[in-house]
């Protein structure tokens, strides 16, 4: 579980311009505009020349978001010690949040966004206004806290396998990170695969656990039009609920 869910308050507009050629011609210019540093701009082109019966297209896909992270162990006990493997290969996983155009790297010591693994006095400073008692996870500005006990031993509630539920754990409070919220709905459908970005940790509710976002969340992370690494919300909600 974790104390993160984030707004969107931006929504893509759309303009279709259409301009007719000599000789017949029709150029069909589709531009997606969205304002926010987060938004790249996707253009596709399509020319048809009728006069030479001939079909030319060429698309131009937005870049992906790239999302620069140190991962951090501030614990040294040996059932945390594959943490950062664990978490880097989930992020990197093509199952996961690169499916909705983001891109993430590890190396740069002057990251400017950092997941810590810590025990729960520490992520409770790092959450803070957040309360977390000792328990819970979050995202809170640039810093993913995970609590370490949860990945040491997961939850009660939880019916996977703790593997699963340390990849579930990453790419949740990651997906808090790239601006996603908790879903309206903690399980929409029974004996289903559960939104990565509902409460697993202790809501499964009839759900099937579940580590990698399903296609209606990658959707909407692919708009590219939420804030990342928010900062503290008294009540966040999301538009793709």
């Amino acid at each position: 579980m974790y104390f993160l869910p984030l707004s969107l308050r931006t929504l893509s507009r759309r303009r279709i311009s259409r301009a007719r050629g000599a000789k017949g011609a029709f150029l069909v210019l589709l531009t997606a505009c969205a304002g926010g540093s987060a938004r790249p701009a996707t253009t596709s082109v399509l020319t048809v020349t009728t006069a030479a019966s001939s079909t030319t297209t060429s698309t131009v896909g937005p870049a992906a978001v790239a999302i620069s992270l140190r991962v951090e162990r501030h614990v040294a006990d040996p059932e945390t010690e594959d943490f950062e493997a664990t978490a880097i290969a989930t992020l990197t996983d093509p199952r996961g949040w690169s499916r909705a155009g983001f891109s993430f790297t590890f190396d740069a010591p002057d990251a400017p966004y950092t997941m810590v693994l810590a025990e729960g006095d520490e992520v409770d400073q790092l959450c803070l206004p957040y309360d977390t008692y000792g328990l819970y996870s979050c995202q809170n500005g640039p810093v993913v806290a995970l609590n370490a006990d949860r990945w040491r031993a997961a939850t009660p509630e939880w019916t996977g396998d703790l593997p699963t539920y340390r990849r579930m754990l990453v790419n949740h409070e990651v997906g808090h990170l790239l601006g996603m919220h908790h879903p309206a709905n903690q399980c929409p459908v029974p004996d289903a695969p559960a939104p990565v970005m509902a409460q697993q940790s202790t809501e499964l509710n009839g759900c099937l656990p579940n580590p990698w976002p399903l296609d209606d969340e990658v959707a909407c992370a692919a708009r590219h039009d939420q804030p990342i690494a928010p900062p503290f919300e008294p009540d966040p909600t999301g538009s793709c609920q």
